[in-house]
């Protein structure tokens, strides 16, 4: 992965995607959607997540039909989506979501109050270099400790993605750690990035096996107050993030069983409150 090659993308449509494909084939920067609610309408937006998501994951996209021709290849670039709860929302609820786009991804809750301040990692540039190595060096994995953490942790992906997206975390982690064999270290490591999806399981909801998923933006909110201001807070924390209404919240808090008393919303699920204190 090359740090140096960012490309930046508003909105993509087969068009778009044809006119850029000779940059996109054999590219091994970063591709990087800022905002994807910046896309004017559901279909595109929807598109956009589907046809970048595959392109990703398969590293090779062929697309033709009456008004297009359009064939990348080699493409190893990383994608980065950055998607608003309320999108978010809007795309789970598509059928692509789970046909195209729940198994081939890794979602991330940044469960963090905008405040302008960079958030780096010290060994992020370690990953500028860190492709050969990845695909070269041998790591020393037990593979039952690998299978736990996929179990333990992964909702909404397939037993063979989980089990391949575990892996991947703890031989990385392992290999920035100069970790010949994986470690307790780096399994800690990777549980503690893993907690993310505990609190995925707890925000993408469905009624049946049939019916579509539906994200939790409400709850999501109240956990990010939660976080930030303790399980007990004033409704009004809400109030001023969303620019809701004191009704709104009161009746989205009667829908999801969460306590109001005098003003003060009291978030009690205990497991979510360890993991608040905990997730990276």
């Amino acid at each position: 992965m090359n740090f140096d090659k960012v490309l930046t993308l508003n909105t993509v449509s087969q068009a778009s995607l044809k006119q850029i494909a000779t940059e996109l084939n054999n590219f091994d920067g970063i591709l990087f959607v800022d905002d994807i609610g910046a896309i004017n309408t559901e279909y595109m937006r929807v598109t956009t997540m589907a046809t970048l998501t595959y392109l990703a994951y398969q590293h090779y996209l062929r697309r033709l039909d009456y008004q297009t021709n359009l064939e990348i290849k080699n493409f190893n670039a990383s994608l980065i989506i950055n998607l608003q709860p309320s999108v978010f929302d809007e795309i789970v609820g598509n059928t692509s979501f789970e046909a195209n786009i729940m198994d081939k991804s890794y979602r991330y809750y940044n469960m963090r109050i905008p405040d302008n301040k960079p958030f780096q990692h010290i060994k992020i540039k370690e990953l500028q270099h860190i492709k050969d190595k990845f695909e070269n060096m041998k790591v020393d994995i037990d593979k039952s400790k690998v299978e736990s953490l996929a179990n333990n942790f992964m909702t909404f992906n397939s037993v063979a993605r989980r089990y391949k997206i575990v892996y991947n975390f703890v031989k990385l982690t392992a290999i920035l750690n100069n970790h010949k064999t994986a470690t307790s270290e780096d399994y800690r490591f990777v549980s503690k990035m893993l907690l993310n999806n505990i609190i995925e399981s707890e925000l993408l909801e469905r009624k049946g096996f049939s019916s579509r998923f539906k994200f939790n933006t409400f709850l999501f909110n109240v956990m990010l107050m939660s976080k930030y201001y303790g399980n007990i807070f004033h409704y009004s924390k809400i109030k001023t993030y969303l620019n809701v209404t004191r009704q709104t919240i009161y009746n989205y808090a009667k829908a999801n069983n969460i306590k109001i008393d005098n003003g003060y919303i009291i978030y009690d699920n205990e497991r979510i409150l360890r993991v608040l204190k905990n997730v990276i």
